[in-house]
């Protein structure tokens, strides 16, 4: 950011002398860097704000002040809320270019009931209901900057669809699909296309996808078709507690690398909110569960899914818990993150009947412990032996 004011002001120097804000021979575009930047007018007085990067023309300067025009319409602004380049709130903070996806806004709706939305910092804003009306104004990496009434925020792009989705289990599917899918839990319904519900599954009970209408899937199971929620198929086997017991999983651990995210300035808050469902692979033993984040501000505060993944954990720290640091792989929606657990169940949990009680922490890079709100030297050395690990 002090790189690109820098610039601004330096370009201003050239262009506008010091004895009062003068009419340039060219305007020079700029960009304002934070939510709600002041627009004054010639006295003084505030005549309203602007969102994050509105595109402006400046054309006088006097020390610390702007002269600037937008829609034909002259005010004042302060140089240290111009920048001469669009920033990325979404990721994490000012300061970052904002190459987008796109270069025209886009109508997008979005796709599920609940669909959270952030503010530039990266904190959540409220909620959606599904098929809310949007603009999508740019798109960088799984965040997307989107606007309703007049207002900016930021979603992420698997919340979002490019049409209306199915509400209930009525209606087609979007398209075949045609992969083989497993029921994640005992109990899971099954519905008919006017969404009654028709049948129970067990664990592990296999069916075949062959549609997906926003979080409704369409699936076949012994020649007969019915739907199902999303939520309640998962692409690989469950793991039992027996079989965690055993040494064996119904997960594949994770391959390849692992990514290595800032906790404060890059999106993997976002990607880890609160209700998501990661798959963990610890480096060393290759062990792998399922882990629910269900809070944490300074870092990700953490439950193994089922009572199977809690044995699975166990398993990796040697049968009995600790504090030690491991290092492990946090993969969400296929991408691999490198990362730190410590394995000592504390505090409190959501989840009850998991066989872990409290939850545990997993920390990604210059993330901070809750007790000293200091960065933690052996989980940061964790996650730098995750991150140069090739599984």
């Amino acid at each position: 950011m002090k790189n690109r004011m820098g610039a601004l002001v330096i370009i201003c120097a050239l262009v506008f002398t010091l004895c009062g804000p003068v009419q340039a021979e060219a305007s020079m575009t700029a960009y304002t860097v934070v939510e709600g930047a002041k627009v004054y007018d010639d006295s003084g007085k505030a005549l309203g704000t602007l969102p994050v990067n509105t595109k402006l023309s400046v054309t006088g300067v006097k020390g610390n002040i702007c002269r600037v025009e937008r829609d034909g319409r002259t005010g004042y602004m302060k140089t240290d809320e111009l920048a001469a380049n669009p920033v990325s709130q979404a990721a994490g903070g000012a300061g970052e270019a904002a190459p987008a996806d796109q270069t025209e806004a886009r109508t997008a709706y979005v796709a599920r009931d609940g669909a959270k939305v952030y503010d530039a910092n990266g904190k959540p804003g409220g909620s959606l209901a599904i098929n809310t009306k949007l603009t999508v104004t740019g798109t960088k990496g799984n965040i997307c900057r989107v606007e309703k009434d007049g207002k900016t925020a930021y979603m992420k792009k698997n919340d979002l669809s490019a049409s209306p989705v199915a509400e209930t289990q009525s209606g087609s599917a979007d398209g075949d699909t045609g992969h083989t899918a497993y029921v994640r839990a005992d109990g899971a319904k099954l519905y008919s296309a006017d969404g009654k519900a028709t049948d129970t599954l067990s664990l592990n009970t296999m069916v075949r996808v062959t549609g997906v209408k926003g979080d409704i899937c369409r699936v076949e199971r012994d020649g007969k078709t019915g739907y199902m929620k999303k939520s309640d198929l998962s692409a690989q086997k469950t793991q039992t507690a027996s079989e965690a017991a055993a040494g064996e999983s119904g997960l594949s651990p994770a391959r390849g690398t692992a990514v290595e995210m800032d906790w404060w300035t890059s999106d993997i808050r976002m990607i880890f909110d609160r209700g998501v469902v990661a798959q963990i692979t610890d480096v060393e033993t290759g062990l792998t569960w399922r882990e629910k984040r269900f809070g944490g501000t300074n870092h990700a505060d953490c439950q193994p899914l089922t009572a199977a993944d809690t044995a699975a954990m166990k398993k990796a720290y040697g049968g009995e818990w600790s504090w030690n640091r491991r290092a492990v792989f946090v993969t969400i929606d296929g991408v691999n993150y490198a990362a730190s657990i410590n394995g000592m169940p504390h505090g409190s949990g959501s989840i009850k009947d998991n066989d872990f009680n409290g939850h545990h922490c997993i920390h990604f890079t210059n993330s901070r412990t809750h007790g000293s709100n200091k960065v933690c030297p052996l989980h940061q050395a964790a996650i730098k032996k995750a991150a140069s690990t090739r599984l």
